[in-house]
This record gives C-alpha cells, structure tokens and sequence, in this order.
C-alpha cells in the first residue's frame, strides 16, 4: 500500500488530523509521528486511560471499530490500579533527579577528566543512565511535558548520535512490529542488527561499535542507505535536516580528542557491553512464540519477553527492560509501573490461554540467537 505522507492511517482508514495537531494532549511530535504510516498500533497503545481519542477520530472520518477485547481487560485492570490516569505514572521525580544526576556525572567523566579509566566508567553510565533517559523520553514516559520528553531524548544521546533517527527506528518500527521480520511491517530493529548474530559470543561486545558511533551523517546513512530498505520508508525528511547533522559533526569534533586518548573506544565497550547483552535479551534473542496473532497486544505478549522482573539489580543494569511485555503493551507508562502492569497481564493471559514469557536472568542470558 502506499501512503499519503500527509495523512494518517488508522485500523484501514484515511485521517487527515493536521487540525487537531495543535491541540493533541501529548503534544506535536507523538501525533506527527503516525502521519503518513499505518499508525494503528501507537493509536492503540499510547491511549489506554479512556476512549476519548476513539470518540475524537470519529470527528475527523470513519468510527474505528471497537477495540480489543483482550486487550481492554489488561487496561481495565491498569486503570484500577492506577486510579489517578496518566499524570501517576509518569516518571516520579527522585528517579528523574537521579538520572539527571548521573547524567552530570558522566559527562564530567568523559568530557572533563577525560582518562580511558573515566571513559570507561562513563561507558557505563551510557549504557545505564544515558539509554534510559533517551528511551523513557522518546516514549513520553518522563512528563506530559513535551519539551520535557524531548530534551530527555536529546541528552541522553547526546554523546552516542542523533536521537530522531533512533526513535523512528525504535518506537515507529520496533514497538509496531515487535521481532516481525518476514512481513511487510518489518522491526528495523531486528534487521538493522542481524549481521551481528553471526559473531561469536566472546565478540558481541564490540558490536557496540555499531550502535554508538557519535557521527551524525554516519548513523543517518545507515538509516537511509542500503541498509534496510524498510528503514529508509520510516524515516521522515527531517532526520536528515542541517541541525541534526550540524550537532552531529560538533559531537564528533568534541570528541576526537578523546579518540587518540583512548577514551572513545573505552566508552564503546563498557557501553556496548552492557547494553547489548540486556537489550537484544530482552528483544531479540528469545522467540517465544513467533507468528501471526488475531490481535496486536497478543502479539507483542508472545514476541516478547520478561526476564528476571522481581529484581532490582537487573532492572537498573538493563536500564529498565526487564518487563518488556508489560512495556510493549503500555509504552507511555512509567517503568516503575510495570511490576503492577506485569501481574495484571500475566493474570488476564492466565484467564485466556496466552502465555506468557517471565523467565530468570541465568535462563534468558542462557539462550543463544
């Protein structure tokens, strides 16, 4: 099918929503987002507090149809649990004091004493600290602020490259076609990575060489080159405007210093090593059930995995992921929630016959690709 860039597309009909653009409760970027794709699944899933936004689509075309029953119950019981609505489960403020204190400090690490020793330590706080900031961000997790979200978003790539090419590529691609990779809708998460499945193990960690390269020109070509095709069709124009690269190219010069020190290789594998290990772990790695399902939300519940979801140790590690299923099926709620999320999903699969995949950490890191 070929989309209107300018329009929207939602469970099989055309929406042109541009006068509603400035008035969207989550701001301008989340609604921008959906134009000119099969925006569907972000609809869905980033509105589970009422049905306000159903009862708004239909001033602006067709009614869609009525949502998922399986589905509905997991949000009723995300509803009582958190009586308040979106504002209570946002990111709670000592979390975000915190990172924004971590943040501080791995910078000062990396930029200011400047040392492979500190490079490696900030390498860490990259992939713990940094990731977070910019996942949580990019799915309007950390305030109902937009400009707050973004500047989250921003920061926390600050150091590793332009985050707009990753939230195309994570939160349009991945979070709407979680591990599809043999369907029209691809995860260009999962294609973007394949040739890295075939290092051996004692390898992965330097594919953080691949996902942490602060040049700006260079992720964006990867976005747009030959690589997945379907990655070129996901990224809008504006990734590749002046600005991005232009702060790009600063990033890059800042750092060259710290190349000839040593310091940027240094940051790259304590980096790469602790985030590619968790996120592909969580991602990737384990195929629970993979196929085609009669609703979306039992898709992303049997694509998915959660792993070691009681601890607090592997929840900081992996910089929140340890609850995936819960936080494919509600994205804009704050990690802290999912433990909650995850009984109530985990009870509804039980009532249904889904299953649903929360295994240990020794188990998930156990599996190969």
């Amino acid at each position: 099918m070929v989309y209107d860039p300018n329009l929207w597309y939602i469970h099989g009909n055309t929406y042109d929503l541009h006068e509603f653009v400035d008035k969207h409760p989550g701001g301008r970027m989340a609604l921008l987002t959906g134009r000119g794709r099969d925006c569907t699944a972000l609809f869905e899933s980033y509105h589970p507090w009422n049905d306000k936004h159903r009862k708004i689509l239909r001033a602006y075309g067709a009614a869609p149809p009525p949502p998922d029953p399986f589905y509905e119950e997991i949000k009723a019981g995300v509803r009582e649990a958190f009586p308040e609505g979106c504002g209570s489960t946002k990111m709670r403020t000592h979390a975000m004091i915190g990172l924004a204190a971590a943040w501080s400090l791995m910078m000062w690490l990396f930029f200011v004493v400047a040392t492979p020793l500190s490079s490696l330590l900030a390498g860490c706080l990259v992939a713990t600290v940094a990731t977070r900031l910019s996942h949580e961000g990019g799915h309007w997790q950390i305030s109902r602020k937009e400009w707050v979200n973004r500047l989250a978003l921003f920061l926390g790539f600050f150091i590793v490259g332009p985050s707009m090419c990753w939230y195309y590529q994570h939160v349009v691609s991945h979070h709407v076609s979680t591990n599809q990779d043999k369907d029209a809708e691809k995860d260009v998460d999962v294609e973007y990575i394949w040739i890295a499945d075939k290092f051996p193990g004692w390898l992965k960690a330097k594919r953080c060489t691949s996902f942490w390269w602060p040049n700006s020109v260079t992720v964006t070509a990867m976005h747009v080159g030959p690589l997945p095709k379907k990655a070129n069709e996901l990224m809008p124009k504006q990734v590749l405007s002046l600005p991005g690269i232009f702060i790009g190219t600063v990033i890059e010069i800042g750092v060259k210093r710290w190349w000839a020190q040593g310091g940027l290789p240094c940051m790259w594998l304590t980096a790469g090593a602790i985030f590619v290990p968790c996120s592909q772990v969580a991602h990737v790695i384990l195929y629970p059930d993979s196929g085609e399902h009669e609703s979306w939300a039992k898709m992303q519940i049997a694509e998915s995995v959660d792993f070691a979801s009681e601890s607090d140790f592997w929840f900081h590690t992996a910089f929140g992921l340890t609850t995936q299923i819960e936080h494919h099926l509600f994205p804009g709620i704050g990690h802290h929630c999912y433990d909650t999320c995850r009984k109530i999903t985990r009870k509804v699969c039980e009532k249904h016959g889904v299953h649903h995949s929360d295994v240990s950490a020794s188990t998930a890191f156990g599996q190969g690709p």
